[in-house]
């Protein structure tokens, strides 16, 4: 109760009638604890639900509290208009859902979304609560480099986790989501210590792509790959540092194939498979892929029978076996997600979707372009990892799922709020 009482002290009176809505020091500080957490907690329990349901509750105390001042900001108007061009298909999408208490659950659960970013955009307008959330995130980055070593020498983590029979390692999960976890950080912590510590900032990237090999998840490493590739042309670099930063994924690969060759012989026999001419062109594929061809097609399927609003959110998986074609698609027993988030977004809410994240895309594009130079520089770092996971040519995870959309509405966040000058610059 005491520190209620500090925290909200500092409210300035009269806040709800002021243009300009700033977070109290004491509650911006609890919420860039909160972001966090949403990644640090994600081995866990519920993973990043419980940090994005108390954001959630916070960004509505903020509506109550300013009313409608805080839809007058520009950061609020624009999350708004993400929002609204996810959410409206969502809605269109249970005209044609075969279990519309699915798609109302998740157009639910995606509603809190909303006002769970409302304080991560009025703090990370700040630049020393975006600096705090970087210092944060590397401890947390650090502690997952460790506890993936120590798996790595001991064949368990310090949870008691063990590694994969074929050699995987996974840290502090009981799956491969530490590399995506990793990986859309990985650009925001190496700008912010490039300038102060650069061996860390190399060293992250060392490290974050050791383990991510080590995953054996070939994605990641083409996402790895792709950072690098943005981050060159977007900094104009000479030949020789082109040469230099592409021979780290390199290095990468060269380190986990002698710290793991059990595993690098198994991924090598399913590359392998793309060269066996006792199969089809789609089979070798597929099963280089593994089977994500399959996963794909029968997507397509699911948009082809319903090509303007889709089966329904969170309908890929309950309906995969009434689209799926082939006699031997693997998924049909067992359904998961596309591995790729068109498919998946297409399948699920059709063309309405599909035009409304274009949409997205180039709102983003023109706000980064609208912005002076300085801005767009602090605004890269986030802005970096959102344009690769949305690369057309990846196999991510979908959009939609609770332990992985509060990490990419994170990434919007500090886009967007980074767009604008600092507060605290203005005020001063």
């Amino acid at each position: 109760m005491m520190f209620a009482r500090t925290m909200f002290k500092v409210w300035p009176s009269g806040w709800a009638d002021s243009t300009a809505v700033r977070m109290p020091p004491g509650l911006a500080w609890a919420c860039t604890l909160l972001a966090v957490m949403m990644i640090a907690w994600s081995p866990f329990s519920g993973g990043a639900r419980l940090p994005t349901a108390l954001l959630a509750m916070v960004g509505v105390f903020l509506c109550f509290r300013s009313g409608v001042a805080i839809f007058r900001q520009s950061v609020v108007r624009r999350w708004s208009a993400v929002f609204l061009l996810l959410w409206l298909p969502m809605w269109l999408s249970c005209l044609q859902a075969e279990h519309p208490q699915a798609s109302l659950a998740a157009i639910a659960w995606f509603s809190l979304l909303y006002f769970a970013a409302l304080p991560l955009l009025l703090t990370f307008q700040v630049t020393r609560y975006r600096q705090l959330f970087a210092q944060w995130v590397t401890g947390i980055m650090l502690l997952w480099m460790l506890d993936s070593s120590i798996q790595y020498l001991f064949g368990v983590d310090l949870l008691g986790i063990a590694k994969t029979p074929e050699g995987r390692i996974t840290g502090m999960f009981h799956d491969l989501h530490q590399g995506i976890l990793m990986l859309p950080m990985l650009p925001l912590l190496f700008y912010h210590w490039l300038p102060q510590r650069p061996w860390l900032a190399w060293g992250l990237v060392l490290g974050v792509g050791v383990v991510v090999t080590l995953s054996g998840a070939r994605g990641y490493l083409y996402i790895f790959l792709l950072m690098l590739l943005l981050a060159l042309w977007q900094q104009r670099a000479s030949w020789k540092v082109w040469a230099a930063v592409l021979c780290m994924p390199l290095l990468a690969v060269a380190l986990a194939g002698a710290l793991s060759p059990q595993l690098a012989k198994y991924k090598l026999q399913h590359t392998q498979a793309i060269a066996d001419t006792q199969q089809s062109t789609f089979d070798r594929v597929n099963h280089a892929l593994s089977y994500r061809l399959n996963l794909w097609e029968t997507g397509l399927h699911m948009w082809q029978a319903h090509p303007l609003t889709g089966v329904g959110s969170n309908h890929f998986k309950r309906v995969y076996a009434e689209y799926a074609t082939r006699s031997d698609d693997p998924f049909v027993a067992h359904p998961t997600h596309t591995h790729n988030i068109y498919v998946e977004w297409l399948a699920e809410t059709g063309l309405v979707g599909g035009i409304g994240l274009i949409a997205i895309m180039g709102l983003c594009v023109a706000w980064f372009r609208q912005a002076a130079r300085p801005l767009q520089q602090q605004a890269w770092p986030y802005a970096l990892p959102l344009m690769v996971i949305y690369f057309p040519l990846n196999t991510t995870q979908p959009m939609l799922v609770p332990w992985w959309f509060p990490v990419l509405m994170l990434l919007v966040c500090l886009m967007i709020a980074s767009l604008q000058r600092d507060q605290d610059a203005q005020a001063s």
